[in-house]
């Protein structure tokens, strides 16, 4: 399996690459030679030259893990190359594209011969994705689970019809067929699958229900952000909501579990909303304020209960089935992270 050849145009350099059989591509070691014009330049600079395939942040990982050495030893990413070094490069190995199965427990709350609907774990990413590991992804999991997982959609993320944000809790159908897969895709799309949701924010409105219908668009300045914006870029986003416990009763200082039903489906689309009516969600590290709490802070006597996630977890899910066409209705427990913080809360009445 040839790579592309990198290196000094003085000093070509041929790289060859093995399969393992259970595993990914390991290119062979690199090794480079300083060339006169090169040397007093910081070495994380000149081998983001020699390897552009490499950013320099990701060069100066491989220098603190001791992939990348100096004559055969460790070296720091500020070293001022010389003339007679003798630079090392072991690069890591080459993602699989295909993901793999992984034996990780799931909670599965129901599966046929069409779909799977589990409850997913707050910190689990769904999919497998360009700069994160390749590995304890849902896919992963659901590829040990089960053999037969839907093959259309984006490759590499059999089954997936629909994601929920990696710190997000809650309840997803998986697609094990085909037809399953699009027929839950055109629910989706049409709007014919109900979402629920339940969120914890900063502040107690002032009404006891709501709607947002605020249009949302990438960030201009971090494109891993969502953001209000009124322009023909941004799309159409309705978030209704209504309040169903509190914990105090200052509106600035208390806090509120809302329960949300998003009519539309953007990332990042309640998160974003809540924040734009000033009751940004509990330790959301993007939209929020902080990254950390405890329900001490608001119930002294709650015995510890830290929260080091944003607190927003996918309550219900309505669907019809793909083949019977039944209603289906699944409800995702509320995992023991944010069950304190349900159980201290004082239920509006008529709110649940």
């Amino acid at each position: 399996m040839p790579l592309r050849t990198w290196g000094h145009p003085h000093q070509p350099l041929v790289v060859a690459a093995t399969e393992g059989p259970s595993g990914p591509a390991r290119p062979e070691r690199r090794e480079f030679q300083v060339e006169s014009e090169d040397v007093g330049d910081r070495l994380d600079r000149w081998l983001s030259r020699q390897v552009p395939e490499h950013s320099r942040s990701a060069l100066r990982r491989f220098i603190d893990e001791g992939r990348i050495t100096i004559g055969g030893k460790s070296c720091r990413a500020s070293h001022r190359i010389q003339l007679t070094d003798r630079v090392s490069f072991d690069p890591p190995p080459i993602p699989s594209p295909i993901p793999l199965p992984e034996d990780h427990q799931l909670q599965i709350l129901h599966q046929d011969d069409d779909i799977i609907v589990i409850s997913k774990e707050a910190g689990m990413i769904v999919h497998p994705a360009p700069g994160a590991p390749p590995e304890g992804t849902l896919v992963n999991a659901l590829l040990g689970h089960s053999g037969q997982l839907s093959s259309v959609g984006e490759a590499g993320r059999p089954g997936i019809v629909h994601r929920l944000d990696r710190e997000t809790s809650g309840v997803m159908v998986i697609a094990r067929t085909d037809f399953a897969h699009k027929e839950l895709a055109r629910q989706f799309h049409d709007r014919e699958i109900a979402k629920e949701y339940l969120a914890l924010s900063h502040g107690i409105p002032t009404t006891l229900s709501g709607e947002i219908d605020l249009p949302l668009a990438r960030s201009l300045t971090d494109p891993r952000k969502r953001v209000v914006r009124h322009e023909q870029a941004a799309r159409e986003s309705y978030t209704a909501w209504k309040q169903i416990r509190t914990i105090g009763n200052d509106s600035m200082k208390g806090i509120c579990w809302f329960h949300c039903f998003p009519r539309t489906g953007r990332t990042h689309q309640i998160r974003v909303h809540l924040r734009a009516i000033g009751h940004p969600i509990l330790c959301d590290f993007h939209y929020g304020r902080e990254t950390k709490l405890d329900l001490s802070r608001w119930v002294p006597a709650a015995p510890a209960a830290p929260l080091e996630r944003h607190a927003l977890h996918a309550w219900r899910l309505h669907l019809r089935h793909p083949s019977s066409h039944q209603s289906m209705h699944f409800e995702a427990p509320l995992p023991e992270d944010l069950l304190p913080w349900w159980e201290s809360a004082t239920a509006i009445q008529d709110g649940e």
